[in-house]
C-alpha cells in the first residue's frame, strides 16, 4: 500500500471510529457506504487485525480497534496541529477551548467581543463541561479550569485566585432571618449545589459548624445553576466570589454567612510544547491582556 492510500484509509477509520457509523462516515467524507467499508477492510488486512466487530446491529470497535483509535487520534491531532501551525498566522485560525459553564458564562463570553474585534478571522469552538475533558479525545487546544495550578504534561499559567461565599436574595435572607440568627439559621435553609460538589462540606469544616445539606436541598447538574436558583429565591448557594461580586455590589444577592478561602485557582492550560504555536500563543496573550 502506498503512503497516500494508507493516510486516506487511516482518515476513514478515524471518522468511522468516532461516529460508529459507516453511513455517517460516508456522508462526512462524501463517499458511498461501500467505499467506506472497502477502505476499512483494506486497512484491516494491512494491519493484520480486525478494527470493528462484525455481525452486530450497532457498529462497535474491537479491543484492538479501541487501542488503535486511541493511538491514532493523538497522532492525527498532532499532525493536523502542525499543519495548522504552518498555515496559520497570529491573526487567523481555528481554536478549540474547553472550560466550565460558570467560567464561560461569567468571565470568558462577556470578554470575547474584544477578542473578535482584534482577531476577526479567528474562529472559536467552545466546549463547556463541569468535568475536565481529555485534550486528545476532544481535540482541545486550550482549557480554562478551576483547581490545582500545576498539571502533569501541561503548560499551566495561573489566572486568578478565588474564594467561595454563600449567597441568596435579600428577601430570602429576610424571610428566613439569616442575618438575625447567624450560623444557627443554617438548620432551616434550602441548600443549592451541584450534585458532586463538596463545597458546602469544606465550608462547614473550615468554619467548624455542622451542616446537614441532605435535610432541605436542590441539586443541579452544573454549579453555576445553583447560583441561578439562588437569584430566583430558592435558597442559599455556594458562589465563587469573582462570579457573584457584581450581584453582591448591586444588592441583587447578599452573603448571610462568611466566605471560605481556598488555595485553588483558575488556570489556563495547554499541552506542554504547544504554548508557542501561533494560534495558541495568540489566545494566551489575549487572556493575559484581559487579566492586566
Amino acid at each position: 500500500m502506498n503512503h497516500q492510500s494508507l493516510l486516506r484509509n487511516l482518515h476513514t477509520f478515524s471518522s468511522a471510529a468516532r461516529t460508529l457509523s459507516f453511513t455517517e462516515t460516508a456522508t462526512e467524507l462524501h463517499l458511498t457506504q461501500g467505499a467506506v467499508s472497502h477502505r476499512i477492510k483494506v486497512l484491516e488486512k494491512e494491519l493484520g487485525f480486525n478494527l470493528f466487530v462484525r455481525g452486530t446491529r450497532k457498529l462497535a470497535l474491537t479491543e484492538e480497534g479501541e487501542k488503535f483509535q486511541a493511538t491514532l487520534s493523538k497522532s492525527l491531532n498532532s499532525i493536523f496541529s502542525e499543519i495548522d501551525n504552518i498555515r496559520t498566522t497570529e491573526l487567523s485560525g481555528e481554536l478549540t477551548l474547553a472550560t466550565s459553564p460558570g467560567i464561560a458564562n461569567e468571565w470568558l463570553i462577556p470578554r470575547l467581543a474584544d477578542f473578535k474585534a482584534k482577531y476577526p478571522k479567528f474562529n472559536l469552538n467552545i466546549i463547556t463541561n463541569d468535568v475536565e475533558l481529555d485534550f486528545d479525545v476532544h481535540a482541545i487546544d486550550i482549557a480554562i479550569y478551576f483547581g490545582d495550578h500545576e498539571r502533569p504534561n501541561m503548560h499551566s499559567k495561573r489566572m486568578f485566585g478565588e474564594k467561595y461565599i454563600p449567597v441568596c436574595t435579600p428577601s430570602y435572607a429576610k424571610n428566613h432571618r439569616l442575618f438575625e440568627d447567624g450560623l444557627d439559621s443554617l438548620q432551616r435553609v434550602n441548600f443549592l449545589y451541584a450534585k458532586k460538589s463538596t463545597a458546602w462540606k469544606r465550608w462547614a469544616k473550615q468554619h467548624k459548624v455542622t451542616v446537614d445539606t441532605s435535610k432541605q436541598f436542590m441539586t443541579l447538574t452544573h454549579q453555576d445553576m445553583a447560583v441561578t436558583c439562588a437569584r430566583n429565591g430558592l435558597g442559599v448557594a455556594m458562589g465563587r466570589y469573582r462570579f457573584v461580586k457584581e450581584a453582591l455590589e448591586s444588592g441583587e444577592l447578599v452573603a448571610p454567612y462568611p466566605a471560605m478561602e481556598t488555595q485553588r485557582c483558575h488556570s489556563v492550560l495547554c499541552p506542554q510544547g504547544t504554548e508557542n504555536r501561533p494560534k495558541v500563543r495568540t489566545f494566551l496573550q489575549w487572556i493575559e491582556s484581559q487579566l492586566s
